[in-house]
């Protein structure tokens, strides 16, 4: 087989292909298969960290393996550097994918896009395979039976956000204790940060002029990633803001949401879908890490944060979860609206678009969102999951409800055994918004008597270097329920006269140091945000709504939403609301 590299070598592979025996080789992903049973099935599991580092044989090495993992040269494409450098930044081939011509010029990562699940399966694939073959060389230095069962059980672990708002305490610690072939030691922790072997950074792979923006600039100034640092440049991660961002962020309430209204995969998957999807709080949860100046604030640098990758293991874990609650419903047809290295804007997204740059064992033919549809495809599976025990579909779409209402709505809002209704009228806010109203990011409050009480954070995709920006519409919607406290939410009448009254908006620039989340939803404001008049903001459209929902009989059900009643006289007349006409 001959390997070819570059657009030119492609195009000629191409050209030829019809008279010669020529094959464009690249890196076979096929995820880790150690571990399985023969038998079963089974796979091993990815854990919550918090779970994952109290085993200390597993722990050891993933801590040394990512230490190893960090330290390979950057010109290698099988560095941390080149495979954290897929999703954005440098914008240039991996593995001999070249870019596409027609495409805009950013990073091969696919956001507001219907493909934003799948397109990250592969690519947890590729960085657990990686890690998992470093793995495997440092157990083989403790001539131990326990360390070699380790690693061959080696899966990434995640970080459950939603169940835990906060930072795992072992993230932000300097030096970590693990066990070696010599002993216990104490070595720095190469999941706080990463440091670029290279500094300065390029300035071709990573520009500082003008013909970027200005959270580009600043970050190509950076030598190791930041998390909420108290200053644009070469400033200091602060952990304790991380946690008060994601504290308040009413990450739960958005998670469960997605699990029990958004039944149809666009909208499960992408936030310019309408309602709620798991795109918009992984959106929230970046923002809230990066703050105004860190690195996961921006998707052109965020993947080199090592808990880039903790979090998008938990994605990927909803999404697993989400699949098991509706197994027949999957990826149908969609606009790209953005782009990728690969992916022009304009295309038509399936599911049987290439997932690129990620190609199969074969190395040959490129992942798609039809073959990386289970876990099961990869060699892993989460614990949450359990579908090598429970082959049964129904059973195991209950037993994943179960578990989703158990983590994700323990006051039992609508499942407790206590409700003596077995339905009830419920009230939501939808928030929409136009990606490019503003210059820059921004945010929209919505009040009640001028308390914030939800809100939609608007943190526009990558533009190309010199490029314009797509305008997008964002969606967020959240429930009155626990926020409305002094009115009948069974009385419609009250409820109109309330909300009329007491219900209102705004909007604020996003671009201070100081950082704030509101106490119901997930989106980022500053205390001194300058605010923009309503009628300023084009697309800005704030709609209420009520619906009947009818109780589950118990946990493995969730609620029934009935069809929504739209309330345009509570926001009509008012900048930014829905008109009644």
């Amino acid at each position: 087989m001959v390997r070819l590299r570059g657009p030119s070598s492609v195009c000629l592979a191409i050209q030829f292909l019809s008279t010669l025996d020529i094959v464009v080789a690249h890196y076979p992903i096929g995820g880790v298969h150690t571990g399985v049973n023969a038998q079963s099935g089974a796979r091993p599991a990815r854990r919550d960290i918090l779970e994952f580092q109290n085993d200390t044989p597993s722990w050891s090495l993933y801590i040394q393996a990512m230490t190893a993992f960090q330290k390979v040269p950057e010109t290698d494409p099988l560095s941390y550097f080149q495979i954290a450098g897929i999703h954005g930044r440098p914008y240039i081939p991996w593995d001999s994918v070249p870019h596409n011509r027609l495409a805009p010029n950013i990073g091969y990562c696919t956001h507001s896009d219907v493909l934003f699940p799948t397109w990250h399966r592969p690519y947890l694939a590729l960085f657990e395979q990686v890690l998992a073959q470093h793995v495997q060389t440092i157990a083989a230095t403790y001539n131990s039976d326990v360390y070699t069962q380790a690693a061959n059980n080696f899966r990434i672990p995640y970080w459950d956000w939603a169940a835990i708002p906060a930072l795992p305490p072992v993230v932000s610690d300097n030096t970590v204790q693990i066990e070696t072939p010599t002993g216990t030691q104490t070595v720095a922790n190469p999941l706080l940060l990463y440091k670029f072997q290279q500094f300065p950074l390029n300035p071709t792979w990573f520009p500082n002029g003008f013909n970027v923006g200005k959270a580009d600039r600043d970050l190509s100034q950076d030598p190791v990633t930041l998390r909420c640092p108290d200053k644009a440049v070469q400033g200091t991660s602060q952990p304790s803001t991380v946690n008060q961002n994601l504290g308040a962020g009413g990450l739960m309430n958005m998670v469960y949401s997605v699990f029990t209204k958004s039944k149809q995969y666009y909208n499960m998957a992408t936030q310019i879908s309408p309602g709620p999807s798991f795109e918009s709080p992984h959106g929230s949860v970046h923002v809230a890490i990066g703050g105004q100046y860190g690195h996961m604030s921006q998707l052109s640098y965020s993947a080199f944060d090592p808990i880039f990758w903790l979090h998008h293991a938990n994605v990927d874990r909803l999404f697993a979860m989400w699949q098991a609650i509706y197994p027949n419903v999957y990826l149908q047809p969609a606009l790209e609206q953005v782009g990728t290295f690969t992916i022009s804007q304009g295309a038509i997204d399936t599911s049987s678009s290439p997932l690129t740059p990620f190609s199969t064992s074969d190395g040959n033919t490129a992942w798609t969102s039809d073959s990386a549809r289970t876990t099961r495809t990869f060699g892993y599976s989460y614990s949450s999951v359990p579908d090598a025990i429970i082959t049964n579909a129904t059973e195991l779409a209950a037993n994943v409800t179960a578990t989703v209402n158990a983590l994700y709505n323990p006051k039992g809002v609508f499942t407790s055994s206590k409700v003596k209704r077995d339905q009830q009228r419920e009230w939501s806010v939808t928030i929409q918004a136009l990606s490019t109203a503003l210059d820059g990011r921004y945010l929209v409050k919505v009040l009640e008597r001028g308390n914030p009480i939800g809100s939609l954070h608007v943190l526009q995709p990558p533009a190309a270097d010199g490029g314009s920006k797509p305008a997008l519409t964002f969606h967020n919607e959240f429930s009155l329920q626990q926020v409305v406290r002094d009115v009948d939410h069974s009385d419609q009448e009250a409820m109109v006269a309330y909300l009329k009254e007491n219900l209102s908006w705004e909007v604020q620039k996003v671009c201070s140091t100081l950082l704030i989340l509101d106490s119901v939803n997930s989106a980022l404001f500053r205390k001194d945000g300058t605010v923009i008049p309503n009628e300023n903001v084009l697309g800005l459209i704030v709609t209420v709504q009520d619906e009947i929902v009818i109780h589950p009989a118990d946990e493995t059900q969730f609620p029934v939403y009935g069809t929504k009643t739209l309330h345009p006289e509570i926001t009509s007349g008012k900048a930014g609301g829905l008109s009644s006409s």
